[in-house]
């Protein structure tokens, strides 16, 4: 496989990371110079990637094709740029969906989307593919899960789902804060937090149980988890999470 990447950020850094180190095969991949101690960095893990010296040059000596460039400047990059045919489009970009991404590729190619987040580079990332495609998810399913969905409506709602990162981050810094005002140092706390919950995250992935399923095992009737668990649950605190989430699959459609 000849793989190419136009866009040079966090997450071809990823992607391109996670594909060396977990011995996904490839003969050559080529990345754009764009961002290039990132381009430069990849390129001395593995002597098969290359820093191309334009885009067009990453099309030229590439078969599938990673679109790897932020939404404002899509049309801008694409539209100067000859797409062949034969190239295989996966296409990273937020917010832009299949039918516009080929007219911006103008060729017949195929054309699928994914989502892969940071986390690819450990093997332990989940990325969202639409439609099923198996060049995609041979790249993928190495990297941690591969899900794929069969209409961008699925697709956008995943991507709705990654909106919860940074208040993932604010309820451990809750937390903490919680820990230090009862005396532990926060390095300690932050320390605790973080094994305790690398521990729940691998416990989702020994089981297929549902997640209501695996929080009803953690509650003893009268015992604490499930007293934290009523008082949340009264006060509407999860209902707020489908609120929100709602509102931003509005704005991923273009409905606000």
């Amino acid at each position: 496989m000849r793989l190419g990447f136009i866009g040079t950020g966090v997450i071809t850094q990823a992607v391109v990371t996670g594909l060396i180190r977990f011995g996904v095969p490839f003969e050559r991949i080529a990345l754009s110079p764009r961002n290039a101690e990132t381009a430069a960095g990849l390129a001395e893990l593995d002597a098969r990637v290359h820093v191309c010296a334009s885009n067009q040059e990453v099309l030229a000596t590439s078969d599938a094709i990673c679109l790897a460039v932020v939404p404002q400047i899509a049309a801008g990059v694409l539209s100067g740029l000859e797409f062949d045919a034969r190239h295989h489009v996966i296409s990273f970009i937020a917010g832009i969906k299949i039918d516009e991404v080929r007219r911006l590729v103008r060729t017949a190619s195929k054309v699928v989307r994914a989502i892969p987040l940071p986390a690819v580079a450990e093997g332990k990332g989940s990325t969202v593919i639409c439609p099923a495609d198996d060049l995609a998810k041979s790249l993928f399913l190495p990297l941690g899960e591969a899900v794929e969905v069969d209409s961008e409506g699925k697709f956008d709602a995943l991507s709705a789902a990654t909106a919860t990162m940074a208040s993932f981050y604010a309820v451990l810094e809750a937390q903490a804060s919680w820990l230090v005002r009862q005396g532990l140092r926060y390095e300690d706390a932050r320390a605790f937090l973080s094994g305790y919950c690398v521990g729940l995250a691998h416990g989702t992935t020994r089981t297929a149980q549902p997640f209501s399923l695996m929080a009803e095992s953690c509650m003893t009737p009268g015992g604490i988890n499930e007293q934290v668990h009523a008082e949340l649950s009264q006060r509407g605190t999860y209902a707020h999470y489908g609120d929100a989430l709602g509102r931003v699959l509005d704005r991923i459609e273009g409905r606000a």
